[in-house]
């Protein structure tokens, strides 16, 4: 991650980071493994922090190393974080999918159910080609 210090918002090791990049201008989420619920919920928070703090309205989530996480929590988030995220300035999210198939399928499973007009969301299979796609538009 190229942030400062100061704009990271969230760092679990083994968990995930996320932080402002600065030549992105964007949110970036990078997973280390699995989160339980409160570090879910600790990384959704900071995410929102992000996007609040830099005006932003562009998320790259690279998953690649994420785990599988509780279906509860994904869908907790879809019902509280989603709602808090647009109203925030999200906009567009690039998702890096996960090496695990199992985490893959549950993750868009659980995006699949946001509504196509609220929030743009594309897969991408590196984070070079989600950062393009995010930063075309």
């Amino acid at each position: 991650m190229s942030a400062s210090q100061d704009d990271v918002y969230f760092h679990t090791p083994g968990v995930a980071s996320v932080g402002w990049d600065e030549e992105g201008q964007l949110v970036l989420a990078e997973w280390e493994g699995w989160a339980n619920s409160s570090e879910f919920s600790a990384l959704l928070e900071a995410e929102i922090q992000a996007l609040r703090k830099h005006r932003c309205s562009r998320v790259l989530a690279d998953c690649r190393r994420q785990k599988v996480l509780n279906p509860a929590d994904q869908d907790r988030a879809n019902l509280e974080w989603l709602p808090r995220a647009l109203a925030a300035g999200l906009k567009r999210f690039a998702v890096v999918v996960p090496s695990s198939v199992l985490a893959e399928v549950n993750i868009k499973d659980s995006l699949g159910k946001v509504p196509a007009d609220a929030l743009d969301i594309a897969y991408f299979a590196t984070t070079e080609e989600a950062r393009d796609w995010l930063t075309d538009a």
